[in-house]
């Protein structure tokens, strides 16, 4: 059996599973799914405007035990998507109490670079955006995650979460991957802090090794009715001495969502790249019935010193809850 084969195999096992456990209605377990249906139109300044359609169904199912002050939770999420594969999306099992807890398997760490209501971001000319997530996890196939928690107290929280794998878990270009990625966030009512650092090690296939590192810091708080995110993050490639700086402002008021992103790339010459990408979506109920919308997204992007500078994308996205 090939290894396409296997893969298809173990996500179409995932899912039976999943259904299985849904069908025995067992006490503390959550079964939940969701069809997300995207239709898309971009345009970009070397290209023709493309048009494409492209989704997922997404199955989760979450159990909890509690016993006096532990707990132990596990999470499995299965995407079958419109193109014929299947894929697994989070598979974790997270053990601890309120003040510590262990989390193994695939998951995603702490945001440092939130996007907040991301529908739709298309970058121009294929210039870097670092979002500090190098270490943040749902790294790819021969990989795994640790991440331990410490909640100092209600408003201050711990994150230490490790990537490491082989096979090429990180892009074909390598064969092992290593990284650590400590945070902290510290929170109140309507208002948070977060920053995190992270290193990575990548062991590639030519031979030799490639690091780099990076931090992410930022806010999130309410101002009336709207919710703002504001970060920033910065990457070092330690071989090529390469630099990435970006930031982003967003917000969320009601069902509209809108942002930008800026980015740098700091390559040691007078032609360095940047782009800035402005995005913004609004959903509204689909024929006024419980657990369905659809959002209307546009991405607008423009980037210097690169070839392709300049990309608009559309996007109209149905959303159903099962």
């Amino acid at each position: 059996m090939n290894y396409n084969k296997k893969k298809f195999v173990k996500s179409m096992l995932g899912a039976a599973i999943l259904v299985a456990l849904s069908s025995q209605g067992m006490a503390g377990t959550d079964f939940n799914a969701n069809l997300e249906l995207d239709t898309d139109a971009t345009d970009t300044a070397a290209a023709d405007t493309t048009y494409d359609q492209n989704g997922r169904v997404e199955v989760n199912v979450l159990s909890r035990r509690e016993k006096g002050e532990y707990f132990v939770q596990a999470k499995g999420t299965v995407l079958l998507t419109v193109d014929g594969t299947t894929s697994v999306d989070d598979a974790y099992v997270q053990f601890g109490s309120k003040t510590w807890d262990l989390q193994a398997g695939r998951f995603e760490a702490v945001n440092l670079f939130p996007k907040a209501k991301d529908t739709l971001i298309v970058h121009a000319g294929g210039v870097s955006v670092y979002e500090a997530n190098m270490v943040r996890g749902r790294i790819g196939d021969g990989g795994g995650q640790f991440a331990l928690h410490y909640n100092a107290n209600d408003n201050v929280k711990f994150e230490l979460a490790t990537i490491f794998g082989d096979e090429n878990a990180s892009g074909d270009d390598t064969t092992a991957v290593s990284g650590v990625r400590p945070s902290i966030t510290w929170s109140t009512e309507g208002f948070s802090l977060f920053a995190g650092y992270e290193k990575v090690k990548y062991d590639l296939t030519a031979g030799g090794t490639q690091d780099k590192s990076g931090f992410g810091i930022g806010t999130n708080f309410d101002l009336g009715a709207a919710n703002i995110n504001i970060a920033a993050a910065r990457s070092k490639d330690e071989n090529s001495d390469e630099k990435v700086t970006s930031y982003i402002a967003n917000m969320v008021y009601g069902n509209f969502g809108a942002g930008v992103i800026r980015s740098d790339v700091d390559q040691g010459s007078n032609t360095d790249p940047n782009v800035t990408t402005a995005y913004l979506a609004y959903s509204v109920p689909l024929l006024d019935i419980e657990g369905a919308t659809v959002t209307f997204a546009g991405s607008f992007s423009s980037a210097d010193n690169v070839t392709d500078d300049e990309t608009t994308a559309l996007r109209v996205r149905l959303n159903y809850t099962f």
